[in-house]
This record gives structure tokens, sequence and C-alpha cells, in this order.
């Protein structure tokens, strides 16, 4: 009879914990979008931040989960918009274009992954991205009537508010602080101004970046930076930290620890970095024009 009750008891503690546990499962893999009908779980957000590199505590998971969501939705829709129109992308054309990325910036193979490594991205990461923009530009193409242009008058314009940055390459050296929280980032560029710790001790605890070399980068060409990196850097003098600024949904911190001049530059080559860098930001009001008119057409239930 002990041994009877004994087992009970076992088997009531089993289905409690079985049950709770369900019950559990239940709220974190919850349904909480559906977009024409495709179901997007809670799950689903948590693993698209694990495959950006953020490995989220629940409380700031919960936090930042409804702009991952905003961010999913858009590119449900456009994936589904793309295999409406039949639109795909290849490997091997993925390939090519970042093969003529390292082409058009000169970068060597350890230049474009020191480049990786300063978004915060792996190399699938980035690949899945230039999927995406060669689908963005295809999708343009096709539902775009008005052409995105840059005039003479436009790059004589850059040229003329760039030029201290142009003609001449700067490289510079940089400790990067990578964190998944604004308030963290703010809290602790004061703590840092204050003297409390070094940025080296910043990095070591609480980077969710590089870590190695006290996260130092070294040789980093000006001409690798998107925008948001140089004017974090720009007004910098050596030893000063920047504001906080997001990249891949992460913030970041840099300590500008050296600058100094490069190489000059070809005057074609110089011409086209302005172009591109005109262009990217035209070509980006478009699309996000058109992603608006996508989504008011769809059907899409947020239940977060």
């Amino acid at each position: 009879m002990k041994k009877y009750g004994l087992t009970s008891a076992l088997v009531v503690l089993f289905l409690f914990t079985f049950l709770a546990s369900g019950r559990a499962a239940q709220v974190v893999d919850r349904i909480v979008a559906t977009v024409n009908g495709e179901i997007v779980t809670y799950q689903e957000i948590l693993q698209h931040m694990r495959s950006m590199g953020q490995m989220p505590d629940q409380a700031t998971a919960e936090k930042v989960a409804s702009q991952v969501l905003d961010s999913m939705i858009d590119d449900i829709i456009l994936r589904q918009e793309a295999e409406r129109l039949q639109i795909a992308v290849t490997d091997s054309e993925v390939e090519n274009e970042i093969r003529q990325l390292k082409v058009r910036r000169r970068l060597s193979d350890d230049e474009f992954n020191r480049g990786l490594r300063l978004q915060g991205m792996t190399l699938e990461q980035f690949k899945e991205s230039t999927r995406q923009d060669i689908m963005k530009h295809r999708m343009l193409g096709y539902m775009v009537r008005r052409k995105v242009v840059v005039t003479q008058e436009e790059v004589d314009a850059y040229f003329a508010q760039n030029q201290a940055e142009l003609g001449r390459d700067r490289i510079v050296e940089l400790q990067i602080l990578v964190l998944g929280d604004q308030d963290m980032a703010v809290s602790l560029r004061e703590a840092l101004d204050k003297g409390e710790f070094s940025f080296a001790e910043a990095v070591a605890r609480y980077s969710e970046g590089p870590k190695e070399a006290d996260g130092m980068l070294s040789d980093v060409h000006w001409r690798q930076l998107d925008e948001p990196w140089k004017d974090a850097l720009r007004d910098l003098s050596v030893g000063e930290l920047s504001s906080p600024f997001m990249i891949q949904n992460k913030w970041v911190l840099l300590k500008l620890l050296d600058r100094r001049e490069g190489a000059t530059q070809q005057p074609a080559d110089v011409e086209e970095a302005v172009r591109e860098a005109i262009m990217r930001p035209k070509l980006e009001e478009r699309f996000q024009e058109y992603m608006r008119g996508l989504r008011s057409k769809a059907v899409i239930e947020k239940r977060l």
C-alpha cells in the first residue's frame, strides 16, 4: 500500500508539473500575429532575435518584441509579394553581388570580414541581407515607375559639404561596446564618463559584441563605415566616447583610439562612392513608400 501511495503521489506530481509546463509553453509560444493568414508565434520572434546575434533575457525580449514583430511582418509581406511576382534571388547571385561589393570598395577578405564585425553580423546574416537588398531593387524595378536618379548638382553639393573627408582615405582605431538595451547603453556611457570603470572593463562585463583585445578594432578604413558609424565618429577627438547609436537592433558605444590619414583615392572611385552615398537613402525612402502601400493592403492582426 505504501508503494502504491507513493506511486500515485508521483503521478499526481508529474501531471501537475506537465500541466504547469504546458501552460508556460502556451504563454511563451502563443500566436502573436497573422499576416494574410500566415501565423507568427512568440517563439519565432525569439528565434529571429537569436538569428541576429541577440540572446535577450525575458524582460528585454518582451520590451523589444513589438518592434521585432513589426520588422518580421514587413519581411513576410515582402516575401509574399515577391512570391506573387515570382521574383527569386539565387545563391550565386548573392555571391556575385558580394564579390562586386569587395571590388567596388577595394576590400580584401580580411577588410570585408572586419566590416562584418563592425556591423555585428555573421557572413550568413550578411548574405541574407544582400538577398533582401537584391529583391528590394527588383521589386522597385517592377512596381515603382518613377526612377531614382542622382543629379550632378547633388554630387557637387555632396563634394562641397564633405570635402574634408573625400579624396584621401582615413584610418581609425576603435573600441566597441555592443549592448542589447538603450537604457543600459545610456547608463554605461554615463558611468564611463565618470570613470567608474574603464572601457575595457565594460566590454568584458557587458558587451554582446567582440570581446577580443578589449573590443579593439584596428586599421578600420573610413570607406568601410556606413553613415551611422561616420556620424558617431566624425566630431570625436581621440580618447572620446560616442553617443549610443543603433546598428542591427543593438546599441553601440565607440571609443576613438586613433585617427590618421590613409592613401589618396582615385577621383573615379571617389565619385562612385559619392553617388552611392546619395543613392542609398533615396532608394530606401522609395522602398519604404512602396512597403507602406503593401502593408496598407495586407490583412494584419497583431496580438502582442
